[in-house]
C-alpha cells in the first residue's frame, strides 16, 4: 500500500490526473490539460477514461494541485522551518512577484531543496492517503 500511495502522489506532482481501482490497486492516469484546456496527450485520457466510465465506483479519482494549494504548502513549510533567518528569506520570497520561482531561488540559495522536496512528498502522500 506504501509504494501505491509514494506512486500516486509522484503522478500528481507530475501533474497527472490519477485514478486508483479500489480493489485491485490497478493506477491509470494522464496529463492534466493546461490552464487552457489543452492537453497534447488527450488520447491517453481518453483511453483513460474509457476504461473508468465502465465502472466509475470502482475508482477513486486523484487531481494535480492547483495554485493554491501549492502556495498554501510553501506556506506550511515555512511556518515549519525553525531557523528564523531562513524562515524570513522563505517569507519573503513568496510575496515576489513570481513567487514560485523566488520560492525555489531561495531554496536554492540555502541548499534547502532536499528539505522542501521531502516536506513536499509527505504533504502529497498524506493528501492521497486522505482520499483512500
Amino acid at each position: 500500500m506504501e509504494e501505491i500511495i509514494k506512486e500516486i502522489a509522484e503522478l500528481i506532482d507530475c501533474s497527472n490526473v490519477v485514478f486508483l481501482h479500489r480493489e485491485t490497486g490497478e493506477i491509470l492516469s494522464y496529463p492534466a490539460p493546461d490552464d487552457s484546456g489543452y492537453n497534447e496527450h488527450d488520447y491517453l485520457a481518453d483511453e483513460v477514461m474509457d476504461i473508468i466510465d465502465t465502472d466509475p465506483d470502482r475508482y477513486i479519482k486523484f487531481t494535480p494541485l492547483d495554485s493554491n494549494e501549492s502556495y498554501q504548502i510553501m506556506e506550511s513549510f515555512i511556518e515549519n522551518t525553525k531557523d528564523p533567518r531562513l524562515k524570513t528569506l522563505l517569507a519573503a520570497s513568496i510575496l515576489a512577484k513570481k513567487p514560485f520561482r523566488s520560492f525555489r531561488d531561495a531554496l536554492e540559495s540555502e541548499e534547502m531543496e532536499d528539505d522542501w522536496y521531502d516536506f513536499k512528498d509527505l504533504y502529497l502522500q498524506m493528501r492521497v492517503l486522505d482520499k483512500m
